[in-house]
């Protein structure tokens, strides 16, 4: 706005709106925050569609034929999605099935008072028979009030070792408004993230996005869902977008949550975000699950709900890790929301970062290094770190190369500033990591939400790099190879770059192994239950992990 405009007493200023499915008005106000006044209203402003059908997204089922295809609208009757393999030639259909949530549902202020509108119908349809990595084109809405722009997607990739695949993974991202206008809760820098995300996906064909928690940060306030999805739309309209409870969707205090006296959802208790997102989870309020993508089996967990041993999520998730068809999927990637190791000087008691890390260790450690997990993604301390392949907060990796560059690392000045590392690699070629025993743990809180400055200064020699500045994860997997870039919000550069690789067959050779070791306890067993000393020797049964 012109400075003159007091004397003036005259002003103008732009704001971008988007359909909140409700007429709006804006207000003038006098007196700043601590004495505001009404001045003066706008006349109101009028929806044309309230059912205009918006915030596409897409997600997997489980089934790599199958698209969970979503969107919201005011009130529509009849929500439907049309799709085909041509621009225009919709040759199929199907019905979705719509919900919602009441101010009624959600556990306290200000999502059920201040911060409640409307909502809207959240509606999900499942696109079925497709055919692997093919293209489709798809547009959602009904007859009565008309059908969404077309976007499209790829199918979910054949699954196994013989693809390629390339995926894109955050954390802590939030939204911003573009016109500079300031609101309860923003993360500006998230436009810059998302924007570079949306060149990879249109440039460079990634096709899925994992977001592990804190998603909008919108704690309680609907509008910011909104304007996080309007933001998201161009990204998650094309590719799946698989997402896991953080603290700022979940947490209230004796909703369920492990923790004593948590705020920091504002009252949602994860209902927006588990009406919004359907995610193949296990139950309603049990937001795990897992997915295979070519190469790659995703196990997504909660860290905000109870996971300790005994709990019906630790279960889960250690079956899960134990059914793995290695030869099939040869890697394994954990995803969730408060990291497993993290180099922060947090120590409060229930909610601190070293507390939950602790026990996160203790309940997962020994299942994720028996079972091979070769990756793990977090977020929640609003930075990027990363680790050794690490057990027992010992470096475990003993085949480790320097390889001849083969792209550029470079980092501007702003990046090595705020980078803490016990091992001090400043650029130089990607870490090369040979078939490592014990997984390799990331941090990845840092896509849009102000920076963590709690970092500790001094970290264990398991912290290969620690960096202070906004970015993503690309990751590129084959058969044999896991490549991971960090990739800097503010112009692409990259922050880090590793490599895991694996022999050729090592899947195979894998599954050979765990076969003969369950045969060889079970041989055990039978011995034991038939009284024959000693049983059977682990020299017995020798396969050699390749």
């Amino acid at each position: 706005m012109d400075k003159n405009h007091v004397k003036r007493g005259e002003g103008r200023l732009k704001f971008r709106l988007i359909n909140y499915r409700s007429d709006m008005q804006f207000a003038f106000f006098r007196g700043g925050m601590m004495a505001p006044q009404l001045a003066a209203l706008s006349p109101i402003i009028r929806v044309q569609n309230p059912n205009e059908p918006l915030q596409r997204h897409l997600a997997l089922t489980g089934d790599n034929t199958q698209m969970m295809v979503q969107w919201v609208t005011k009130n529509s009757s009849n929500p439907t999605v049309k799709w085909g393999t041509s621009p225009g030639a919709y040759n199929h259909r199907a019905a979705a099935v719509s919900s919602t949530y009441s101010r009624q549902e959600l556990c306290g202020p200000p999502a059920n008072d201040a911060g409640f509108v409307d909502p809207g119908l959240f509606h999900a349809a499942l696109v079925e028979g497709l055919t692997p990595g093919q293209r489709y084109y798809y547009v959602v809405g009904d007859e009565e009030w008309g059908f969404s722009p077309e976007a499209s997607f790829v199918a979910a990739p054949p699954v196994g070792p013989q693809t390629r695949v390339k995926v894109l993974a955050v954390a802590d991202l939030g939204q911003g408004e573009v016109d500079g206008s300031m609101e309860q809760s923003e993360m500006l820098v998230s436009l810059n993230t998302t924007a570079r995300m949306l060149q990879d996906i249109q440039q460079h064909d990634f096709h899925l996005l994992v977001h592990n928690g804190d998603i909008s940060y919108a704690r309680g306030y609907v509008t910011q869902w909104d304007n996080f999805m309007h933001q998201m739309e161009p990204l998650v309209s094309s590719v799946p977008y698989m997402t896991t409870h953080g603290n700022h969707e979940r947490d209230w205090p004796n909703s369920g949550d492990r923790f004593i006296e948590a705020y920091d959802s504002g009252g949602e208790c994860g209902i927006p975000l588990e009406r919004r997102m359907v995610m193949p989870q296990a139950g309603r309020d049990k937001p795990w699950y897992s997915f295979d993508f070519g190469p790659i089996h995703f196990t997504q967990y909660s860290t905000e709900h109870p996971f300790h041993p005994g709990s019906e999520q630790h279960a889960w998730l250690l079956a899960d890790l134990a059914a793995v068809d290695r030869s099939v999927t040869p890697w394994v990637i954990v995803g969730g929301h408060r990291p497993i190791y993290i180099a922060s000087t947090f120590n409060m008691p229930d909610q601190g970062d070293q507390p939950v890390a602790i026990a996160l260790r203790a309940a997962f450690e020994e299942a994720f290094v028996e079972h091979r997990v070769d990756l793990t993604l977090h977020g929640h301390h609003h930075s990027y770190q990363r680790t050794c392949p690490v057990n027992d907060n010992r470096c475990q990796d003993t085949q480790q190369q320097e390889p001849a560059p083969t792209h550029s690392s470079s980092s501007s000045s702003w990046h090595d500033a705020r980078s803490f590392s016990s091992r001090r690699r400043q650029g130089g070629p990607p870490r090369v990591i040979y078939d490592a025993p014990a997984p390799v743990h990331l941090v990845i809180g840092h896509a849009g939400a102000d920076l963590s400055l709690n970092v500790d200064l001094n970290p264990p020699d398991i912290w290969e790099v620690i960096k202070l500045w906004w970015g993503y994860l690309r990751i590129e997997a084959s058969a044999t190879e896991l490549k991971c870039e960090v990739v800097s919000d503010m112009d692409s550069s990259l922050m880090d770059a590793f490599v895991l690789t694996k022999p050729q067959g090592w899947g195979a050779a894998h599954m050979q192994q765990r076969s003969a070791k369950q045969q060889q306890q079970q041989q055990q067993q039978r011995h034991a239950g038939e009284g024959v000393p000693g049983g059977v020797q682990a020299g017995d049964v020798r396969v050699a992990e390749q």
